[in-house]
């Protein structure tokens, strides 16, 4: 019998991509422990074509169900598809298409959001439907995971806020970082924070090691606010080292020593995060980017293998493992390099809890006391 219905609302990320992100393996994992789970992608249309959005290849397989890992899977396709444009008079003009947009009809997805007991909305586009979810759903726990902030990934302003306006609607917020918590004074009475999981069978190492014997190497995964600029300056300044970009989308200038890889699926990066030297998050600065220090999965995944990460200052928190640098300053960035490779192999590997448990901390944060933030009750438990 099934623990709960569990629709995942994403506005970037569908399950089937290669590219992954922590709410992927949340979903697989509540799907194994017994909740009926259903993956909605949502923010595709022809406008995507133009931007290499990730999803193209699902193109034909839009707006019907598949099913991976015990999972449905629903790409929705919609003849268009509001977004940021960057400028003040094309934003305002913009802003008028969210409205329209978050009720175009869809028989499926209206089926969806009025069968879940739990929808679990990711930030961004997709927070433009909570009134769609509460008017066909009264009872369902509607919980706004925060995965990022709004500024930082460039929302437009009409997403803030919608969600600021419908924020009674939500029954908590699960942040990913407690630097984030100052963005949600609309529900200081529900805030709560989940950290990372990982799955050790994910990490099992099978002997593949994809780097030529006696090299030094330093990997970079991920797309997420990928700075090209920091491989212009680390590459040349260190010519022994190999530098592995996996999945940047971008397509550069790069020094002889970066070797540029295509997106891959999650299990296929992990020989060359498990065989690398030292690990790299290159994240060029944004608004609002001190999160990353506690919200960053590629950081989390070096720090359980125990690679020293070289990131920018912004992102090092307190982990002592991270050698921090100022974006575009050559000596601070040739300095973190130098100390990273210093500390490879002296790096105790850190535990993390399954993301079974990470699950169930997203849906019930009421049960766990370490979801709660320093002066912040969590959510009662009703709905």
């Amino acid at each position: 019998m099934s623990k709960g219905r569990v629709v995942f609302v994403s506005a970037f990320h569908d399950y089937r991509t290669a590219k992954r992100a922590s709410i992927h393996p949340i979903a697989k994992a509540l799907a194994n422990t017994g909740y009926d789970v259903t993956f909605l992608s949502t923010r595709f249309s022809r406008l995507s074509r133009r931007k290499g959005d990730s999803r193209l290849f699902l193109w034909d397989r839009a707006n019907r169900f598949e099913t991976v890992d015990n999972i449905r899977c629903y790409l929705w396709r919609t003849a268009f598809h509001p977004f940021a444009t960057g400028s003040k008079l094309g934003d305002k003009l913009m802003g008028t298409l969210f409205p329209l947009y978050a009720e175009l009809p869809n028989r499926d997805v209206d089926r969806m959001f009025a069968e879940a007991d739990y929808l679990v909305v990711e930030a961004t586009v997709a927070a433009v439907m909570l009134r769609r979810m509460r008017r066909l759903n009264p009872t369902a726990r509607i919980i706004y995971y925060a995965t990022d902030r709004l500024d930082t990934v460039g929302a437009h302003p009409y997403v803030r806020q919608r969600l600021e306006v419908d924020g009674a609607l939500v029954h908590h917020v699960s942040l990913r970082s407690s630097v984030m918590a100052e963005d949600f004074g609309w529900a200081t009475d529900r805030l709560t924070r989940i950290g990372f999981g990982i799955d050790p069978d994910d990490f099992v190492d099978d002997g593949t090691n994809p780097y030529a014997p006696g090299t030094v190497n330093a990997v970079s995964v991920g797309a997420m606010l990928f700075d090209q600029n920091f491989f212009r300056i680390a590459a040349p300044a260190f010519p022994d080292v190999q530098f592995h970009v996996i999945g940047s989308g971008a397509k550069f200038d790069a020094p002889s020593n970066v070797i540029l890889h295509d997106e891959m699926p999650f299990r296929a990066t992990l020989p060359y995060l498990r065989h690398a030297t030292i690990g790299l998050a290159p994240y060029h600065r944004a608004a609002g980017v001190e999160y990353l220090a506690e919200s960053s999965l590629k950081l989390a995944q070096y720090e359980y293998l125990g690679l020293p990460a070289v990131c920018p200052d912004f992102a090092r928190g307190d982990v002592a493992s991270r050698f921090g640098y100022r974006n575009d300053d050559p000596v601070s960035i040739e300095a973190a390099l130098r100390d990273a490779l210093a500390a490879a192999g002296s790096v105790a590997p850190r535990a993390f809890p399954t993301w079974d448990g990470i699950g169930e901390r997203l849906l019930h944060p009421e049960r766990y006391p370490d979801t709660a933030l320093p002066g912040h009750a969590l959510p009662h438990s009703n709905r």
